[in-house]
């Protein structure tokens, strides 16, 4: 189950991500990399974030709002809604799944 902020089991993790991943990641080893750098705990199929993991997520989480405020810059929500939906259709068009998040 995905739960709380920082707490989820490998199965609900893997699935949330799987929909982004396009090189066929080996989630397990992801993980095992996470838990070299003390950015995670696990034991019995639950993984959680441990202080250092937590100080990553809110690091990458505030880049990823940055990068964000500047790619919208100038364009207003009109706007920027029919590009997705635009780029959304032509992904469809060319085989790929539209409707990823």
């Amino acid at each position: 189950m995905a739960g709380a902020p920082g707490k989820w089991t490998r199965t609900a993790l893997t699935a949330k991500l799987a929909p982004f991943d396009d090189q066929d990641t080996d989630f397990e080893a992801v993980y095992a990399d996470l838990a070299a750098r003390g950015w995670i705990t696990g034991a019995d199929d639950r993984l959680t974030l441990t202080e250092a993991g937590e100080a990553g997520r809110l690091r990458a989480r505030d880049r990823n709002a940055k990068v964000h405020a500047r790619m919208r810059e100038g364009i207003d929500d009109a706007t920027y809604a029919a590009t997705i939906d635009t780029l959304r259709l032509v992904v469809a068009n060319l085989g790929g799944n539209g409707e990823l998040p």
